[in-house]
């Protein structure tokens, strides 16, 4: 038992003593990402264009302003159809590489940098992958830390993100 307990403990690798993002970074520090702010886009290092605020918000000035909205699965997808047109150029919901990629490791609470998403929520954010487990479910991105799930059912509303498809 006690070896059993041992080696579950060291497999978790959360570090609960991490700061708060909003605080790890200084307010002109945009990190790894190239950031236009006419437009509210942020090119990551590896060439990922993002839309810097979430679904139902719009950019302007340093901030994500308006109420963010919550969708299902199949509304995000619509969603990010919609947003398309709208802005001329093709979005999508980003993959769990790229979201992965936004994760910043050294802090938390939102794990991303403020300044290139600012006004981000600790929530889920849905994923381009299908789920394993049928359509019933989807993959999204937990943005406290990071973590990823594929068990999330696709009929109850979620956070999103956009990335431009290229």
């Amino acid at each position: 038992r006690y070896l059993a307990l041992c080696i579950v403990l060291a497999g978790c690798e959360r570090n609960l003593d991490l700061p708060d993002c909003t605080e790890a970074f200084s307010p002109t520090d945009y990190g790894k990402y190239s950031v236009d702010t006419n437009q509210g886009l942020a090119t990551d290092a590896k060439g990922t264009v993002w839309y810097r605020c979430m679904a139902g918000q719009t950019f302007a000035g340093k901030r994500c302003t308006g109420t963010p909205l919550y969708l299902t699965r199949s509304e995000a997808d619509s969603f990010a159809r919609d947003f398309s047109e709208k802005a001329g150029r093709p979005f999508r919901l980003p993959s769990k590489s790229e979201a992965q990629a936004i994760v910043e490791s050294s802090c938390d609470s939102p794990a991303v940098n403020p300044n290139v998403f600012p006004n981000l929520e600790t929530n889920n954010f849905w994923l381009q992958e299908e789920s394993w487990h049928g359509e019933r479910f989807g993959c999204t991105i937990f943005m406290y830390q990071g973590s990823v799930s594929c068990r999330q059912s696709s009929a109850v509303p979620q956070s999103v993100l956009l990335v431009e498809d290229r």
